[in-house]
């Protein structure tokens, strides 16, 4: 019976042991230098010396961080440590390799790409109209009200609050769809830039010289 619980108490305090030995392990240790130049090696920097650079050791010894800002907090470097250790899941070549089978798959002549881009661009067209309607009426609106207070001013009349209001709304209104004018205008440029670039890249990979087998990109 004592011989038993002996051997209990002996499993235990091996366990116990090798669960220690497994976390000093995983952990990561910091080697810093005292005032005097003198290198020690610890769980954590001491306070007095977290403004030092210091670096930072895997379980082999290993440094796999060296910290000189140290205004940049521990857990920023651990989030970049672990940003550097995620991998692309797919390669720029083969982002590339893809990119030309589904462009070929996609459209089968450059007529098919200018007709895209046709039908891109008169959908964008709805949305443009929308917005110079919006432009050309708060415009109109604008120069009736001012036009308006002007006589009223001639007049001897005060322009009311509500009237002024009124005005400030729609020049806020105009602003807004100045704004969205310009929008438009980029969405398209990048519509066409787009279109322009697939174009060319059509071009070149069913051109005779570089004619891209679309199972063989994938495959790539």
């Amino acid at each position: 019976m004592i011989m038993e619980s002996n051997t209990r108490i002996v499993a235990v305090l091996i366990a116990g042991i090798l669960a220690l030995l497994a976390a000093s392990v995983s952990a990561e240790s910091y080697r810093w230098k005292d005032k005097d130049g003198k290198i020690h090696y610890g769980a954590a920097v001491p306070a007095e010396y977290r403004d030092h650079p210091y670096d930072i050791l895997d379980n082999s010894g290993r440094v796999i961080e060296h910290v000189e800002d140290t205004s940049v907090p521990l857990e920023v470097i651990a989030e970049k440590k672990i940003a550097k250790k995620r991998e692309p899941l797919i390669s720029d070549e083969q982002r590339r390799l893809q990119s030309d089978r589904l462009l070929v798959i996609r459209y089968s002549s450059e007529e098919e790409i200018n007709n895209a881009l046709e039908l891109e661009l008169a959908q964008l067209g709805y949305d443009t109209k929308v917005i110079n309607q919006s432009y050309d009426s708060t415009t109109t609106a604008i120069r009736n009200q001012v036009s308006q207070a002007a006589d009223q001013q001639r007049a001897g009349m005060p322009i009311s609050a509500e009237q002024q209001k009124e005005i400030d709304q729609l020049y806020a209104r105009l602003s807004r769809d100045i704004r969205k004018r310009a929008a438009m205008t980029k969405r398209e440029n990048r519509i066409r830039a787009r279109f322009e670039a697939e174009l060319d890249r059509y071009i070149y990979l069913t051109s005779d010289d570089e004619e891209v087998d679309p199972e063989q990109a994938d495959q790539g």
